[in-house]
């Protein structure tokens, strides 16, 4: 028997887990309203939070809370609204509350939308402290009953409900003062996430200037930018690395990292914590678009940052459709050349496909820009409409015909067992897949084209080949188009893998969030989903799948080099010795570079690889010295290697689907294998 807890709060911020942790950070948002509510209500109320599905469920089968508060995000929306309407259906007076940025911003939407989710008794819009606490002392003024406060029609801070099928949506209002919420980390309210398999976040700043289309914090509200004091950073950056078991990963969640003088301060800090307790070896932020060089000094600062520029793309019609601005040529690329230097580190840059005015000339050239400019890695993203986004508005789907599908996302399906029942559940989203200039055939092409250059290009996977070609002033970007064209050096494996590529791009598409989400929760079509048979990251699950075939695949790179020299009329006899070391070079040192990673290899080559290592590998075989004698060279990973290695693998699944997250996830520059001289 369930008992009702009159005085407890609960929220969740829950990831699927049915393919391995889907969204495996902290709960570091809900836990910022969990803290603010806290400090004010801790005498009154108990408060929980959790991240886990199963945990939630088996909290539930012993206590019922007050209020159930739940995140609300394109990655788990689904999932919170099948655990709150099971709630809400077998205990009508536990209060449901959901907050976060996955909700309309145009009034007849947010009425759609609520009256649709009608288990949902109030949403929180924008920052969740200040109106989350307005709610709840407006409810104890009504002895927490949801129907009597929604009867006065009561205008609370920053939220919305229904009440005879009419919108009532307060006042909007951002928390002036961020430092005003207690730290959820210095009070222990984060103190058991320590102990799961999570990365933690931090947050230094909260807001963006920037008012991009496609991004739900381009809203005017949240143009204003607010900080979190030093000290307070400072201090936060210690308890984490003092505490934090497995995991060598810090997300920086800051929406524009390293653009303002302050985050000099905040990398130094970083600096000092890595210096002190090793921690972490990898970085993730958004660097800011706009203060390249203020960029480049942080980079400097901090170890293991993928430091790079969100471009999204270089085609000047599509930045004014998306109400964006990229940094000048001469600063991008003076900030990836310097990005390229760090050891350490590596560069990337994001493109978005089938944006409004996006054609496959202009998606290509994109790709291009980047790739010419030595970005390590080049990160493609499908564009998705999402709430509160203006992209997502009817006028914008009108004036630029956007086509749009339905799809999951992928990782975020499961079955959960809520309240002694297992419920199938699946997050869709919105993708555009062709508009008035891009059609879809031309969408699947360009699609290919980026697992080309995923598999081929990024992570560095074939940088001393790519080194080489420069070096002789030759296009990298001709190269991977020369592969993507000439299906001939395809091995069969390769064949049929982008064979199901190409299949699963076209396929699981949906007309309709609704044809979508009935077709997939059928007990035969979930399993295959939760299988990894359907509904995949196609581009991550094939690349994974392509770098478990490393002999075919380099075996195409070099034969595509080979064959685009030979049209350039530039491959020499002292290019093809050098490319016929380079390649075996290439092999022991990244084939299976995740397994086998306490063995010692060994091989002799022409060509002394260290010194050529020091040149970044860029040299001209048509004037490199020729050794007489063969110089020998051992391949091995080291401890730290190896415990990367090992950390990253127990962090994703080992299946292709976390395989191909985890190469996504992680800086291949620090697991290909060190070598040395005999």
């Amino acid at each position: 028997m369930i008992s009702e807890n009159k005085h407890s709060i609960w929220f969740a911020d829950l990831t699927h887990t049915a393919q391995g942790i889907s969204a495996a950070t902290f709960p570091l948002g809900v836990s910022y309203v969990y803290s603010y509510a806290k400090k004010s209500l801790e005498k009154e109320f108990d408060f929980k939070l959790f991240k886990f599905p199963n945990h939630l469920s088996e909290a539930l089968q012993k206590n019922l809370p007050l209020m159930l508060c739940f995140s609300s995000f394109s990655w788990n929306f689904e999932l919170s609204y099948k655990f709150a309407s099971t709630v809400k259906k077998n205990y009508p007076n536990v209060i449901v509350i959901f907050g976060g940025p996955n909700f309309p911003t145009i009034a007849e939407e947010k009425l759609k939308f609520l009256k649709k989710r009608h288990f949902i008794d109030f949403f929180i819009e924008l920052e969740g402290e200040l109106g989350f606490l307005d709610l709840v002392q407006n409810l104890i003024s009504e002895n927490f009953s949801a129907p009597k406060l929604k009867k006065k029609f009561k205008k609370v801070l920053n939220t919305c409900y229904i009440e005879d099928n009419n919108l009532i949506s307060g006042p909007i209002e951002r928390i002036k003062d961020i430092n005003v919420i207690p730290s959820p980390y210095l009070t222990g309210v984060l103190d058991p996430f320590f102990d799961l398999l999570l990365v933690p976040m931090i947050e230094t700043t909260r807001g963006c200037p920037f008012r991009c289309t496609f991004c739900a914090d381009g809203a005017i509200i949240k143009n204003k930018v607010c900080r979190y004091e030093f000290q307070r950073v400072k201090d936060e950056l210690i308890y984490i690395a003092k505490r934090i078991k497995k995991v060598s990963e810090l997300i920086v969640t800051d929406l524009n990292f390293a653009m303002y003088k302050q985050d000099i301060k905040t990398a130094n800090l970083i600096k000092n914590i890595q210096e002190t307790y090793n921690y972490p070896t990898m970085l993730s932020a958004s660097a800011g678009k706009n203060m390249p060089k203020r960029t480049i000094e942080v980079s400097k600062i901090v170890k293991g940052w993928t430091m790079g520029a969100s471009i999204q793309s270089t085609d000047p019609n599509v930045l004014k459709a998306i109400k964006r601005s990229n940094i000048s040529s001469a600063a991008y690329k003076e900030l990836i050349n310097f990005g390229n230097t760090l050891e350490t580190s590596m560069t990337h840059s994001e493109i978005i496909l089938g944006m409004p005015g996006d054609t496959k000339e202009k998606h290509f050239e994109s790709l291009r820009f980047g790739v010419d400019n030595k970005v390590n890695y080049m990160r493609m993203f499908q564009s998705m409409m999402l709430l509160g986004t203006e992209q997502a508005s009817k006028e914008t789907r009108k004036k630029f015909q956007l086509k749009t599908k339905f799809r999951t996302i992928p990782g975020c399906i499961g079955i959960y067992d809520i309240l002694n029942k297992k419920y199938p559940v699946a997050e869709i989203e919105e993708i555009i897949v062709g508009n008035r200039t891009l059609s879809t055939d031309d969408y699947i092409e360009c699609r290919i084209m980026n697992l080309i250059v995923e598999t081929f290009y990024n992570d560095t996977m074939f940088e001393e080949v790519f080194a080489m070609l420069r070096a002789i002033n030759v296009s990298v970007m001709d190269c991977l188009i020369y592969i993507k064209n000439h299906s001939e050096l395809y091995s069969n494996k390769v064949k049929e893998i982008l064979k199901s590529y190409v299949f699963a791009t076209k396929e699981n598409l949906y007309d309709t969030f609704k044809e979508a989400n009935d077709y997939i929760l059928t007990p035969e079509i979930i399993s295959k989903y939760i299988g990894g048979d359907m509904g995949t990251n196609e581009l991550l699950l094939h690349r994974a799948l392509l770098f478990n075939e490393f002999d075919d695949i380099c075996n195409i790179m070099f034969k595509s080099v080979e064959k685009t020299l030979q049209k350039k009329d530039l491959f020499t006899s002292a290019i093809k010795d050098y490319l016929y070391d380079l390649k075996l070079f290439t092999l022991i040192r990244k084939k299976d570079s995740f397994k086998k990673t306490g063995i010692v290899s060994s091989a002799a080559f022409k060509y002394d690889f260290e010194k050529i290592k020091q040149l970044k590998y860029h040299v001209d075989p048509n004037s490199l010295f020729v050794l007489q004698k063969p110089m020998k060279f051992k391949f091995f990973h080291s401890t730290e290697q190896q415990d990367l290695i090992s950390t990253q693998l127990k962090l994703y699944s080992n299946h292709a689907i976390g395989m191909g997250k985890m190469l996504q996830r992680t800086n291949l520059k620090l697991t290909f294998r060190n070598f040395a001289k005999f």
